[in-house]
């Protein structure tokens, strides 16, 4: 991006330096004398060119509650309830026998309970314990590290453009002038840091009723195909000879509710990661008194200061990243838009080379202040969505440093 701004500004100067002279305006008709020499001299300077300066300073705090917004937990006893955890799922029985409806079709009859279901699933095997039961988890974790983690960013580019009016001589050798000008730059930052978090693991406990457990990731009801079997216990045929199969249950069955249920709480650095982003951009208006100091003929020195106006907008978002001990870690994303308006101020010193009377270079550092303010995400959660989070971020867009170049043209 920086190699393309600078080919424009080489172009935009190579067109003004040779741009013809005879652009000056037409002397005025009303002259009281005659004369075949009239001299306009230019007291407008337009510049554009690109200005560097040190990033926008930032901090990220907060807390957060993350949770898989899928987890649904029923009470320990009731068989007519889905379970739905982290790492698996124990759903109502769907079983049933087919029965004629007498009107030459068959109804679903709900088996008599025996305290058990074929539709469950687990995904890993560290979740068989060793008394053979399967364990189901439900996890939430709350970031409680509210301390703040301060970000210095890189400079950034942006670009520039100034007005300049000459207001004349106001000693021997200073000249001085009225600036005006408009900037923009970016606003980018990010970390990533490991948060202090509590954890909170709910462990549902259920009864293979002595099977032996499937091997994970394991998901039932399940079927296969086996022979089919007359009265006499001889396979059924087809016309071709070939046997008959039917299909049948062959899910492993599990306990419809779980035998025990515990809940632990332990506090770690390592389960959840947080990722801050902040990323936008700010225009800077400004417009203050200039004074110029000739050096050489083609030489000067150049001072401005005066008040800034930043209308700044950013985007703030906090990805969290909580890692279970068991199932698939769990991402949640929350984020902000806001726009701020900031009074400030700035000071310039330049040094300008001029070409020709009309064309020339300036090359200065540049400071800047225009104070800071908080960015905040709140977000309360619902019934969909349960995650929670209340988190800050600090813009600091005072004391900005830098430097600026680019070409000058006077008209």
């Amino acid at each position: 991006m920086m190699n393309k701004r600078f080919l424009v500004l080489c172009l935009l100067t190579a067109t003004a330096v040779y741009a013809e002279e005879d652009s000056a305006p037409e002397p005025p008709s009303n002259l009281f004398f005659d004369t075949d020499v009239y001299i306009y001299e230019p007291k407008f300077t337009l510049s554009y060119g690109m200005r560097s300066l040190s990033g926008a300073k930032s901090s990220f705090s907060g807390t957060a509650m993350i949770t898989d917004p899928s987890q649904h937990l029923a009470g320990v006893t009731g068989t007519g309830e889905n379970r739905i955890y982290h790492d698996g799922a124990v759903r109502v029985d769907p079983r049933g026998v087919s029965v004629d409806d007498g009107n030459g079709g068959s109804v679903n009859v709900p088996i008599t309970p025996d305290g058990k279901t074929n539709s469950w699933g687990f995904g890993e095997a560290k979740q068989i314990l060793p008394d053979g039961t399967i364990a189901m988890h439900s996890y939430t974790a709350n970031v409680i590290d509210a301390g703040q983690r301060e970000k210095n960013p890189a400079s950034t580019y942006g670009a520039e453009v100034t007005l300049t009016r000459d207001l004349g001589r106001i000693a021997a050798r200073f000249d001085w002038s009225l600036a005006t000008g408009l900037s923009l730059n970016d606003i980018h930052s990010s970390m990533t840091n490991k948060e202090r978090a509590t954890i909170t693991t709910v462990t549902d406990a259920y009864s293979l009723g002595g099977a032996p457990a499937p091997v994970p990731p394991y998901n039932s009801p399940s079927t296969a195909s086996v022979p089919l079997i007359d009265a006499s216990g001889n396979p059924v045929l087809n016309a071709d000879g070939s046997g008959q199969t039917v299909s049948v249950d062959n899910s492993t069955l599990l306990g419809s509710e779980p035998d025990t249920r515990t809940t632990t709480t332990t506090v770690d650095t390592t389960s959840v990661t947080n990722r801050y982003h902040l990323k936008g951009a700010y225009f800077t208006f400004r417009a203050g008194p200039s004074i110029v100091i000739p050096v050489t003929a083609s030489l000067r020195a150049s001072f401005s200061a005066g008040a800034a106006l930043v209308y700044a907008g950013t985007t703030y978002s906090v990805v969290q990243d909580f890692v279970p001990d068991t199932g698939s870690e769990i991402v949640s994303t929350v984020s902000d838009t806001e726009n701020r308006l900031l009074p400030g101020f700035y000071a310039n010193a330049s040094m300008e080379y001029w070409l020709s009377a009309r064309t020339g270079f300036y090359l200065g550092a540049v400071y800047q202040s225009s104070g800071s303010f908080t960015q905040t995400i709140v977000s309360n959660g619902s019934p969909g969505l349960p995650n929670t989070a209340n988190y800050a971020t600090k813009v600091d867009l005072s004391s900005l440093q830098g430097f600026r170049f680019g070409v000058n043209y006077r008209f």
